[in-house]
């Protein structure tokens, strides 16, 4: 990629921090995918999506919702509630 090219997209970054509906580009640049494959997710139901007039066009919240929607647990999590349960059920029995 040319320094061009990178400055390019910096600029794109700069302004989709202050935008919040964002077309299929947009989402591309975002989430670092082809917009075809934006196209097929929002098709597919994967991403929430709007259209207006025949283009898509994405709630830049929702988008980070979803991507942020299938948390997983740290360890340290998981054992504090292991530890939780097993002392609820000694208290239990």
């Amino acid at each position: 990629m040319s320094i061009e090219e990178r400055l390019t997209r910096m600029e794109r970054m700069m302004i989709l921090a202050f935008k919040k509906a964002l077309n299929v580009a947009d989402v591309a640049i975002l989430l670092g995918i082809s917009e075809s494959r934006v196209r097929h997710m929002a098709t597919a139901q994967e991403i929430p999506s709007y259209k207006q007039n025949g283009k898509l066009y994405f709630d830049k919240d929702e988008i980070e919702n979803h991507l942020l929607s299938n948390r997983r647990p740290s360890l340290a999590e998981i054992n504090s509630t292991a530890t939780t349960r097993l002392a609820i059920q000694r208290l239990n029995k």
